[in-house]
Formats: structure tokens, sequence, C-alpha cells
């Protein structure tokens, strides 16, 4: 379920059955890397978009977590897991966090949640039939992700 009117109706009849939510951190910056910078924000949202028509019912798709991309790790960590915490005080058992960012590998290791960094494709020179081909084989290697986690979790 995503961020829309629609869908938290949705996703209010049934919250008992939506323990997992995503979130895609996308940086913003006008400097020098702003090609770049677009680029990691429209393949996360690309990629969000189509888990959450594959989980549809299981998952709720987050607004984008935006933040500028020359502030401090830390701020951003803080902010991050403020957004976790009410996420997990809400009954959401399982986040995964998606971004093309590599700073957020940094704290990675320290991080209770799922953070997945996959590397953005560039989508600008693709053809629609590209487009679909590449976009369908990301999301087929996330799907058994997300899956096994939900095995493992609930073990």
């Amino acid at each position: 379920m995503r961020w829309t009117i629609n869908d938290i109706d949705m996703y209010l009849k049934s919250a008992d059955y939506v323990d997992s939510a995503i979130i895609p951190l996308i940086p913003f910056g006008l400097g020098s890397n702003i090609k770049s910078t677009v680029t990691m924000g429209e393949f996360i949202g690309m990629i969000t978009y189509e888990l959450e028509r594959q989980f549809k019912g299981r998952l709720l798709l987050l607004p984008q977590f935006t933040y500028m991309q020359d502030e401090a790790i830390e701020t951003k960590k803080n902010k991050l897991f403020t957004w976790c915490n009410e996420l997990k005080a809400n009954g959401i058992k399982h986040i995964f966090i998606l971004t093309s960012d590599s700073e957020w590998k940094q704290i990675e290791s320290i991080m209770e949640d799922m953070l997945i960094w996959l590397p953005a494709l560039p989508l600008e020179h693709l053809d629609d039939e590209a487009y679909n081909t590449m976009m369908k084989e990301q999301v087929n290697q996330l799907i058994p992700l997300f899956i096994n986690t939900w095995r493992e979790k609930n073990k």
C-alpha cells in the first residue's frame, strides 16, 4: 500500500496484517552532482513502487525520506531512526530501507532494520522495453530477500 488516501483506508482496515514498511532514502542537492543525485532518487523511487506493487497488502510504502546530500550522516541517521521508532511503536515489525546513496553503508552495521543499497542505474536513455526488463530483473532479485526476511523473523 502506498502513502495515498485510498491505500491508507485499506491499511487502516487491515493494519493487523501489514507488518512491513519500505522507506525510500532520497538525497537532495543542487550542487555539481545533481544528475547523479536525481538518478539515485528516481531509481529508488521506481524500485520501491514496483516492490509495493508486488507485495500490496503486505507492506506499506512510506513517503520518500528526503535529506540534504551534504548533511552530516549522524544527523540523517538520527532522523531516520526517529521514523523507524515511530513505525515500530505502531506495530511495524519489518522495515526495509532502500537507497542508492553509498554514504548510508557507513551506518549499516548499527542499524536494526534492513538497509538495502542498490547502485543506481541510469534510466534516462532506456526505451520502455529495456526499462521494464531492467526494473523486473531488479525487483525479482529483491523479492527473495523480502520473503526470506519474513520467514526468518517469524520463526
